[in-house]
């Protein structure tokens, strides 16, 4: 899996005010939100759950392909080898089916891949923003900015307070949780690993005999 990005999902949810209104007050206070999770251990904890619940649900796919495979394999005992032309229409059409509904859980897989990733983000900036809110007051400031989104032009290092804010993240007590939850059940989404498509080993011999 890729190095994991803590803003790739992530939205400007630090920014208290437009810059507009936040001049004559305090100021606005830079944060790199990447430097932050990485010092904290963050953003390897996040790529090792993802890689965790890739690798169950990844699984949970495979037991699907087997279970749609063997819907195929009892279509065609039924049918029987020596199937006329209705016959085998029937096989193509069912295997079509199949084929659509293992489509069907490897979208609901990686949306699912997708959910906790961005409920992993989310939670951490969740508990990031009082303590960031505290180190930019603590320096006179009254905004946080995340460095890279929105896109900042220019600041002074006075305005940048990442290494207040990891140290105040520190003492605050923030840290990787342990604890990882799988997405989705196989029943409900079964899961490919990242960039694995979904064409399903369900594939009839139909195909090849019609």
């Amino acid at each position: 899996m890729k190095s994991f990005s803590i803003l790739l999902t992530a939205i400007a949810i630090f920014a208290g005010s437009s810059l507009a209104n936040a001049q004559g007050k305090g100021g606005v206070a830079i944060v790199d939100i990447d430097a932050v999770a990485k010092e904290l251990g963050i953003s390897d904890a996040v790529v090792a759950k993802l890689q965790a619940a890739s690798t169950q649900l990844n699984q949970d796919l495979n037991n699907a392909k087997g279970q749609l495979q063997g819907k195929m394999n009892q279509a065609e005992a039924q049918v029987g080898q020596q199937a006329n032309a209705q016959g085998r229409q029937q096989l193509v059409d069912f295997n079509r089916q199949l084929n659509q509904q293992y489509d069907q859980y490897v979208a609901q897989a990686r949306q699912a891949i997708t959910n906790t990733r961005v409920q992993e983000i989310r939670a951490f900036q969740e508990k990031l923003k009082p303590v960031a809110l505290a180190a930019a007051k603590a320096k006179g400031f009254d905004v946080v900015m995340m460095k890279v989104s929105p896109p900042v032009f220019v600041f002074s290092d006075e305005a940048d307070i990442t290494q207040e804010v990891i140290a105040a993240a520190k003492k605050a007590g923030i840290k990787p949780e342990t604890a990882a939850a799988a997405p989705a059940a196989a029943s409900e989404a079964p899961a490919p690993a990242a960039g694995e498509k979904g064409n399903g080993n369900a594939k009839a011999k139909a195909d090849k005999k019609g």
